[in-house]
């Protein structure tokens, strides 16, 4: 387990991580990738290919057992993750989704990403001469005076958004 911090203290933008290469991985992912609401997405995988993708993608960043999609996340959910308060171990990636009832994981998973990168709910911590970690927040928008709900935390490295988009890239290329 590495060094807890307070996530807060690593807000930033897309733009503005320092991270080289990172403004290319957020434009996709906020553009281009498939299955995202976007006039520049790639579109989206036929329905048989999107569990192949998504085991793919996390089987290669290690997190086919620190992964979780929920349709209804409670405050109790977010332990399962040790998400549950503002202290996190940046270094251990994981992830919790919520996934709407017809809605595939791996579109969960995209929409979540773009929204967090998009919405400006982006915290880096960067590591000398290790890879850095990014912990990316989606909310949905508060209605009616109430306070926005959670909907998923992402702790992830940069090496493993910058592989996620290259499986995607080389998908889309293949015309799955």
């Amino acid at each position: 387990m590495g060094k807890k911090k307070n996530y807060h203290e690593c807000l930033t933008t897309p733009f503005e991580t320092g991270i080289r290469n990172f403004t290319e991985v957020a434009r996709y992912f906020m553009y281009y990738a498939p299955e995202i609401d976007s006039a520049q997405s790639a579109g989206v995988f036929p329905p048989e290919t999107e569990e192949e993708i998504l085991t793919d993608m996390l089987n290669r960043a290690g997190l086919k057992k620190k992964s979780v999609f929920l349709q209804r996340i409670q405050e109790a959910s977010w332990k399962k993750v040790d998400f549950e308060n503002d202290n996190l171990d940046f270094e251990n990636p994981r992830f919790l989704c919520s996934r709407y009832p017809k809605e595939s994981e791996l579109h969960a998973l995209l929409r979540h990403i773009r929204n967090a990168l998009a919405h400006g709910h982006i915290y880096v911590w960067r590591k000398k001469n290790k890879d850095d970690y990014i912990f990316l927040l989606d909310k949905n928008a508060s209605k009616n005076g109430r306070s926005s709900k959670i909907t998923a935390k992402m702790m992830l490295s940069y090496t493993i958004l910058e592989s996620w988009k290259a499986i995607l890239e080389n998908r889309v290329a293949v015309g799955e």
